[in-house]
């Protein structure tokens, strides 16, 4: 169990969730949250499902940009190319 206190902000009462909390939810900064009053009990739960960094390959391949993927691999090849501009002296 974790305690807290509210604060005043401005015109606002504010709950600072402590990060362990948080981060045992999955929360991070500027996660929208829905929060609802039943009785003395207030419930705050994510708008959208937080995921929790697990993905499967077809996920990770997906976002991957074949277009700058190339032009990477080109610009390694030109580099390698080019006769090398420093000279150590050891």
């Amino acid at each position: 169990m974790a305690l807290t206190k509210l604060c005043q902000q401005g015109g606002a009462v504010v709950l600072t969730i402590p990060s362990e909390i948080a981060a045992r939810a999955g929360w991070t900064v500027g996660i929208e949250l829905d929060v609802t009053a039943e009785g003395e009990s207030v419930n705050i739960v994510p708008v959208t499902r937080v995921p929790r960094g697990r993905r499967t390959v077809a996920q990770l391949l997906a976002g991957i940009d074949q277009l700058e993927i190339q032009s990477y691999n080109d610009e390694a090849v030109d580099g390698l190319n080019d006769a090398p501009q420093v000279r150590e002296h050891i």
